[in-house]
């Protein structure tokens, strides 16, 4: 019999969902670094893991696991899932728990028929980011004398000495004089000689004509060059640019996730709906329908979803 726990808790550290076919999915939420001003202290990033019974889609990922680790078909390895499932609810059904590896415990809930998940706080999963600790911050205050010294302090007005006015004005007046000076020698200056063609035919031409006449060597060269093109963006390819540039909202409906961007991409080709998008998340490209800025229009609009997407879930930014 496979052991189902160890293929979750493996495909746990690459992905933030694993869907057991018919039974449930495992989640991973992430939870930003923030600063508590209560306590003042900044607490680090945290992840959690939770389990929910309504997300039964099979989206192959575990199955794929079982069917690489022992070299056996994708129907083979179904069929062991739902042996190694079935010995596992009938153990929760007779005990009234199961330890699911070390990712935590089930317990048979007796108001419902779905089973209540307990996690472990040590599980393999969730320690990616052990080690980092709550950083206290003293926040700077000042008492009231302190207070009234820097506001007497830029009440102040600045006093200039009179010796250092007139050194000053001095230094104003010379440096006048000598952008005076350097301006008229550039207009009275020599003539510039500009780059020009000198065809060797007017030494001959000077020999001939009267020496009262005055025969310029240089020929002036003008080469007009056609303008440069510009290079303007097809309106289709503009309007795609602008439509991938849209920000998403802060809670994303996520219908599922991938390492890689090559995999999510064929993922979408497959389901052919051009309405779902891919973001990149802590390494993870996840696949979502849609995007909300606050918890309930996103938890609304799972709802409305959940037909079309049975393995939608919301994933905070």
């Amino acid at each position: 019999m496979i052991d189902i726990a160890q293929h979750i808790e493996y495909l746990l550290m690459h992905h933030d969902c694993v869907v057991v076919p018919g039974f449930g999915a495992f989640m991973i939420n992430h939870e930003a670094a923030r600063y508590d001003a209560s306590a003042g202290i900044f607490l680090p990033p945290s992840r959690s893991l939770g389990f929910n019974p309504e997300v039964r889609h099979n989206d192959a990922l575990l199955l794929g696991s079982i069917s690489r680790r022992e070299g056996i078909s994708i129907e083979a390895a179904r069929s062991a899932l739902d042996n190694g499932l079935a010995s596992l609810l009938h153990q929760m059904r007779m005990s009234g728990e199961v330890h699911i590896g070390r990712l935590g415990v089930f317990r048979q809930d007796s108001n419902t028929d779905l089973p209540v998940f307990e996690p472990a706080m040590d599980s393999l999963p969730l320690r990616a980011l052990d080690g980092l600790q709550p950083l206290a911050i003293n926040r700077l205050g000042f008492n009231d004398d302190e207070e009234e010294k820097v506001a007497r302090a830029d009440r102040q007005p600045v006093v200039i000495p009179f010796p250092l006015k007139i050194v000053a004005s001095i230094v104003a007046v010379m440096v006048g004089l000598g952008i005076l000076y350097s301006t008229t020698s550039l207009v009275n200056g020599p003539r510039v000689n500009f780059a020009s063609l000198d065809t060797g035919i007017s030494t001959h031409i000077e020999r001939v004509i009267d020496s009262t006449v005055s025969v310029s060597r240089e020929i002036l060269l003008n080469i007009a060059m056609p303008p440069a093109e510009v290079e303007t963006a097809a309106p289709q390819e503009a309007e795609s640019m602008v439509a991938d540039a849209e920000e998403p909202g802060r809670y994303l409906l996520v219908v599922a996730s991938f390492p890689n961007e090559k995999t999510a991409r064929r993922h979408i080709a497959q389901m052919a709906d051009d309405s779902l998008r891919i973001i990149e998340m802590e390494g993870n490209y996840r696949i979502y329908a849609a995007s909300a800025s606050t918890i309930n229009e996103a938890r609304a609009l799972a709802g409305s979803l959940s037909d079309r997407y049975p393995s939608v879930w919301v994933c905070r930014r």
